[in-house]
């Protein structure tokens, strides 16, 4: 009995090693492969590329359909399909597609506010391939806006495209024009006139004066050596419409005023001014019951070898005011910021406010301050 039970473990252990060996077998695992990938789903499509040519934009969102075939021998599964934006919009056959059948992947564009060429891709993922790009693409032709919507502002029927003028950086003591596009969108002609606009701005109307439905430009020039200011400058101007102005809707410049160092030379640079000022500066504890405005002071050196002057102080809060030395500075001479602090409106807490220097020094022109501190 022993013996049938040792011949039959035997037998059960040699018939496991012949198993074992033949799932081995180079030659079956490359027959399994091959069968498995015979009987694979295929997924063909009848174009890959869309172009939808050229159409206007107010015809909003286009729509084209790739129409596929399962050519294999198993059953097609579309696992994910997704766009290369969000302007596009695909949809696709979210059920098995049984070998023989067709299914499909339609891809929306949406125009609307996006005139010119496009060209964007869809990315299909499926149990046939990992990763299988279809493309649209074509030419948006932009609506033709109305007087309304192309000029965004107005007074009366006098239409501007913008109330800002982005002047950007200017270069000391150089000036600098920026236009602005214009409409008359009247039945009578109109006049602009520009009263009261700071002595620094010259605004001209080109033409001088607009007939009805006419378009023109107003020319912004700012004279940053007339201006006598420093970093950033918002001056605004008021536009009088035969006479009339509405205070409402000023014209703001938008611009920043530095010194030009880009040509000194290497000598000059070597005898400049150089500022040394503390980055932080603590005021330390002020009692808001028994204070409604602190006096502080910002000691600066001239390290320099020629005089040093400060163009301007500013703060980014309200609350700081600034008196600093009208005069030059001499080379190895000290001089101190006068800082007063407005302790109204306050609350209880730690304060931090930064203070910004603007000078001649080319290595250091605009320098800033953290002033810190805790008001009880």
């Amino acid at each position: 009995m022993k013996q049938n039970i040792w011949m039959l473990a035997a037998a059960l252990t040699l018939g496991m090693a012949t198993t074992e060996v033949s799932a081995q077998d180079p030659v079956a695992v490359k027959n399994a492969a091959n069968d498995s990938v015979a009987n694979a789903p295929i997924i063909t499509f009848d174009k890959t590329t869309h172009d939808f040519g050229t159409f206007p934009e107010e015809n909003g969102k286009v729509t084209c359909t790739f129409s596929f075939k399962n050519t294999g021998k198993s059953d097609l599964v579309l696992q994910k399909v997704r766009a290369s934006c969000g302007c596009t919009t695909p949809n696709w056959t979210k059920t098995p597609i049984a070998p023989g059948d067709t299914g499909f992947v339609t891809a929306t564009y949406n125009a609307s506010g996006r005139p010119g060429r496009f060209n964007k891709t869809i990315t299909v993922t499926s149990n046939a391939d990992a990763n299988l790009r279809l493309t649209i693409k074509g030419e948006v032709i932009p609506r033709v806006k109305s007087p309304e919507e192309e000029y965004s502002f107005n007074i009366g029927d006098f239409r501007l495209k913008t109330l800002d003028v982005y002047m950007r950086t200017i270069e000391y003591p150089t000036s600098k024009t920026e236009k602005i596009q214009v409409m008359n969108n009247g039945d009578k002609d109109i006049e602009l006139t520009f009263p009261g606009a700071p002595k620094y701005l010259t605004i001209k109307a080109n033409p001088a004066k607009l007939a009805p439905k006419q378009k023109g430009t107003l020319e912004v020039t700012l004279n940053s050596q007339e201006a006598n200011n420093w970093g950033e400058t918002s001056p605004s101007f008021n536009i009088a419409v035969n006479g009339q102005v509405d205070k409402s809707k000023k014209v703001n410049v938008h611009s920043t005023i530095r010194e030009n160092f880009g040509n000194m030379t290497p000598e000059e640079k070597a005898k400049a001014p150089v500022l040394e000022v503390n980055a932080n500066e603590n005021i330390g504890t002020i009692d808001l019951a028994k204070k409604k405005k602190v006096v502080y002071k910002i000691n600066v050196t001239n390290n320099g070898k020629s005089d040093l002057i400060l163009r301007k102080v500013k703060s980014n809060s309200s609350n700081l005011k600034f008196d600093y030395p009208s005069k030059p500075i001499k080379a190895g001479k000290k001089a101190t910021i006068q800082v007063t602090l407005s302790t109204e409106n306050q609350k209880a807490g730690k304060f931090n406010y930064r203070a910004t220097i603007i000078c001649n020094d080319p290595n250091h022109s605009t320098t800033g301050v953290t002033l810190t501190g805790e008001y009880k």
